[in-house]
């Protein structure tokens, strides 16, 4: 039985673990620029926001050689950190059985669509996602803006969707648009930035989430 009848998922940190495979393109872009390196500690903050926050924000890229980091991270994540990543244990099997219980899987994510859509596929998830909605090249990453584009898309009542996530850009987008939401804590936001936002409900294992999505109880924790 389904807690709720649509399930949107964020990517990074949720689906798969990307972080290594990110860390690796982002040092080739700084190496290409010119800039110092940076720790896995420094470059952390990386996973979830769009990439001009990340190379403004993070890695302190110039103002005005920003677009070029993004650029060139796109060009080069074609190729570079795609066997660093992978998907959580459990995650496929997750979408499967919500897939078999009727759910709509779909997936809203920062990261631009077409670079979405090739993990989705790389990493044997593809078959079970019946939507993406990501990043526009050239155009708006904002999660606000993409959940809301997904929800007026989908026509489903609110009450039944649910955006599952690991960053408090997930979780207070699903706020600003009205959804519930479920907090990951195996990803990369910590657990007081979950807690900071008030999510729905909140999963600390992959085991976790999936109980709650398929129990049809929302009092599971």
């Amino acid at each position: 039985m389904l807690l709720y009848q649509t399930v949107l998922f964020d990517l990074d940190g949720t689906l798969i673990e990307s972080a290594p495979g990110i860390f690796a393109c982002a040092r080739a872009v700084m190496q290409e620029m010119g800039l110092p390196p940076m720790t896995d500690a420094q470059l952390r903050p990386m996973v979830g926001p769009p990439l001009a926050v990340c190379f403004s924000d993070v890695i302190g890229v110039p103002k005005d050689r920003v677009q070029e980091a993004v650029d060139r991270y796109h060009l080069l994540a074609k190729t570079v950190g795609l066997d660093a990543i992978h998907p959580y244990p459990g995650i496929p099997a997750l979408l499967a059985g919500l897939k078999a219980a009727g759910a709509c899987v779909c997936v809203v994510t920062s990261k631009v669509t077409p670079t979405a859509q090739a993990h989705l596929e790389r990493y044997g998830l593809a078959p079970f996602i019946d939507r993406l909605w990501g990043g526009i090249p050239g155009g708006s990453a904002e999660k606000t803006f993409l959940l809301q584009t997904a929800l007026d898309a989908l026509h489903a009542e609110k009450t039944s969707i649910v955006m599952v996530g690991d960053r408090h850009y997930d979780l207070r987008a699903a706020q600003a648009v009205g959804i519930p939401s479920i907090g990951v804590l195996y990803g990369y936001g910590s657990a007081e930035e979950i807690a900071s936002c008030a999510p729905t409900h909140t999963a600390a294992t992959v085991e976790t989430l999936g109980r709650l999505l398929l129990s049809g109880s929302a009092t599971l924790q």
